[in-house]
């Protein structure tokens, strides 16, 4: 919020690319901890980027275009990964992993490069924006006090610590932050876990089961794509506000998968299991248009703040879900309690996201009980 999320986004993935490419030799000076250091390193370089691209992207768009800029960041993140993984494998395979690494690591650096060249803060700085497109930009989006445009990193620390209160004292953040915390929690069981629900339930390895793990993934990426957008479309052409879409598209995206997570243990067959997972992460997809496009709702100067604050709280379930489930296995033998435990948190983070979530700037003066 200091400094912009242009900057950050820089040197973020600079210095994650740095990690990478200094992975190699880190691993033959100090072996295995000096590969974690550089982990660790690049885990706290990519840490910033959620909340820098939503607080960016704020700036850029009106709110009836917040939804489809979050789907595509998040189809972003999804295909990147799946072009990654098999990518860096062939690599490592045919040339050895230190090249995969230096490749990866140095393609960073070089977008890191591209990006703070060609990206703009905002339309105001950008030198492909008409005066046309700035001038409408100007009066649909929020915009800063001009004294705490991006730059200028004068916040005092009471101001700092300010802030961050209020990023916790008003129910529309909690609506958001919960709805985070529980898609990840869910996310995660998902992708941390089928693997071995196929191996304990039909007795298929990864190998065997790559077929069923990886079909959720493609159904996940062809509503982020195609259904999203669609929805989205009917909803404004029927009247829906802000609010009303952000609402139906996370009420959606947890109730349908509430409902699914109690029916998959029931399952007999693995085709069935992986249309009821595929039908789970189709309807996850919807979130993106929901309660992550809410984040640059909800305030006019503290995108990165909020932002920052809700993807914390979501990492926090993304590392305890894991041991949570296996704690639930290997105390009830049985994964009937995980599944429980999954859908719960999605239709109690539905229901509070629906009747507490609002599209109004905590900037407004609106109260904190709104």
């Amino acid at each position: 919020d200091r400094y912009g999320g242009k900057a950050i986004i820089t040197y973020a993935v600079a210095l994650s690319g740095a990690a990478l490419v200094a992975t190699p030799a880190a691993a033959a000076s100090f072996g295995l901890l000096g590969v974690g250091v550089t982990q660790v390193v690049m885990g706290v370089a990519m840490g910033p980027l959620f909340p820098a691209s939503i607080q960016l992207l704020a700036r850029w768009l009106p709110a009836n275009e917040r939804a489809l800029a979050s789907t595509a960041l998040d189809t972003g993140i999804t295909v990147g990964a799946l072009i990654a993984v098999p990518l860096s494998g062939a690599v490592a395979l045919r040339l050895g992993w230190r090249v995969a690494l230096l490749g990866f690591g140095l393609a960073a650096v070089v977008f890191a490069g591209v990006w703070q060249r060609f990206a703009s803060e905002d339309p105001a700085q950008c030198r492909y924006c008409s005066e046309e497109e700035r001038k409408f930009l100007d009066s649909v989006v929020p915009r800063r006090a001009a004294a705490t445009a991006a730059g200028s990193g004068t916040t005092t620390a009471s101001e700092g610590v300010s802030g961050m209160l209020e990023g916790l004292m008003y129910r529309r953040l909690w609506a958001i932050y919960c709805a985070h915390f529980a898609f990840n929690f869910a996310m995660y069981f998902v992708t941390s876990w089928s693997a071995s629900y196929y191996l304990d339930t039909f007795g298929l390895r990864p190998d065997e089961a790559s077929l069923h793990l990886a079909m959720p993934h493609v159904v996940n990426i062809t509503v982020n794509v195609l259904v999203s957008p669609a929805l989205n479309r009917i909803l404004r052409s029927r009247g829906c506000g802000d609010l009303t879409c952000r609402r139906i598209f996370t009420g959606l995206g947890f109730a349908v998968p509430a409902a699914l997570f109690r029916l998959i243990p029931l399952c007999t067959d693995a085709y069935t299991t992986t249309a009821l997972f595929s039908l789970t992460f189709g309807f996850m997809a919807l979130h993106p248009s929901g309660f992550k496009a809410n984040y640059m709702d909800v305030t006019t100067t503290r995108g990165g703040l909020v932002s920052g604050i809700g993807n914390t709280i979501a990492s926090i379930a993304s590392s305890i879900g894991p041991p949570a489930v296996a704690y639930l296995r290997q105390t009830a033998e049985s994964w009937q309690p995980s599944f429980s435990l999954v859908s719960f948190l999605c239709l109690a983070a539905g229901l509070v996201y629906c009747t507490t979530s609002s599209v109004t700037p905590i900037e407004s003066g609106a109260g904190k009980d709104d």
